[in-house]
């Protein structure tokens, strides 16, 4: 096998799936990745047999073949090479990878046969579903961070894709939940699948481009392709909750507020937090305005106030802030709605019909 390429190219493809290969796999196999070469392109293809990921490249291929070589390796191999645009890449017969960079730059890798290499995973009997890019990265910003990390919750341990007239994506750690709806995302099955926190953070590293997101769905995989990157991920086994059970139905009041003013309050109240414990900020409601406060005994008091439409009775509730701060540091929207009932009750932020987050208050 024999190429050339921009050295850029071969870099970035390689950068993208080291992340994806298993530092200390059970199969040595699984700690390089695979390089094909078509007919004007090269294919790289990287995989911790939960997860594989295929990308290309253009170059040009003198000699057809494929290979693999260790992923750690490579990439930092390519990370050191400077001030040259163009290399190239010749394997052998024993599979040594010999990579030249101009007149002084020689390094040699040793692979393994690419015969060895898992293959490419194929769904069958799937569903096929279009999102556009920028729309599909929101979904997952607007609720991944409510993923839970608890491995005694694992189903829990990922984000709910539930498809059917529309497309709900939902995650949640019991103590709060976040859902983004897509309305024009519709699948004539009703189907829900649950993707693991790992294949969620790869799919947010492809999601470059303008290129629509084409998601490939059955019941124990899931594909998304976009560009020239596929990655195909295991999906979790078990039944998600019924989050639409956990939905508030009532609301004592709706508070219109301004994220960054609202974002701000929080985090400037945060930082006399005890951050050895879990931290309690306090927004306290009384007639058209909202304080948000919290103090610690050893360090201090901040707060700040905020103007409100709120009109009933003084009313203290107690969150999380990292909760807050969260939801806020992935919207987009300037303007959010705050639904609160009582001290004790599911709190409602909402950015339009498309968004909502639920937080629990915390309890003393």
């Amino acid at each position: 096998m024999k190429f050339t390429c921009a050295i850029s190219d071969l870099r970035d493809a390689v950068q993208l799936l080291q992340p994806v290969c298993s530092n200390k796999p059970a199969f040595p196999i699984v700690a390089n990745i695979l390089i094909k070469t078509g007919e004007n392109f090269v294919e790289l293809v990287g995989t911790d047999l939960d997860i594989t990921i295929k990308t290309s490249i253009e170059a040009t291929v003198e000699s057809p073949g494929e290979t693999t070589v260790p992923v750690r390796y490579m990439r930092d191999t390519l990370v050191k090479i400077k001030n040259v645009a163009q290399i190239n890449v010749e394997v052998d017969d024993n599979n040594v990878i010999k990579i030249t960079a101009g007149e002084r730059i020689k390094c040699n890798l040793r692979g393994m046969a690419a015969a060895d290499f898992p293959t490419f995973p194929v769904l069958s009997e799937c569903e096929t579903v279009t999102i556009p890019v920028k729309e599909f990265s929101k979904m997952l910003r607007y609720t991944g961070y409510a993923m839970s990390h608890d491995e005694q919750r694992y189903i829990l341990n990922g984000i709910c894709l539930s498809f059917g007239e529309q497309l709900d994506v939902v995650a949640t750690d019991g103590r709060r939940l976040a859902k983004y709806t897509l309305p024009e995302v519709k699948s004539e099955k009703m189907s829900q699948i649950i993707i693991p926190t790992k294949a969620i953070n790869m799919m947010q590293q492809l999601l470059m481009g303008e290129d629509p997101v084409a998601v490939r769905f059955s019941s124990s995989q899931v594909e998304i392709t976009v560009g020239r990157n596929t990655l195909v991920a295991r999906l979790m086994d078990g039944h998600y909750p019924d989050y639409k059970q956990v939905l508030p139905k009532t609301k004592s009041f709706s508070l219109t507020l301004n994220s960054g003013d609202f974002s701000n309050a929080v985090e400037l109240a945060s930082v006399v937090t005890d951050k050895n414990k879990q931290g309690v900020v306090k927004l306290s409601l009384a007639s058209g305005k909202m304080k948000v406060s919290a103090q610690t005994a050893e360090i201090g008091e901040n707060s700040a106030e905020l103007e409100t439409e709120y009109a009933g009775d003084p009313m203290d509730i107690s969150f999380n802030p990292t909760y807050l701060m969260d939801v806020f540091r992935n919207i987009d929207e300037t303007e959010v709605t705050m639904d609160v009932i009582n001290p004790v009750s599911p709190t409602v932020i909402k950015t339009n019909e498309n968004f909502i987050s639920i937080i629990m208050p915390m309890r003393f």
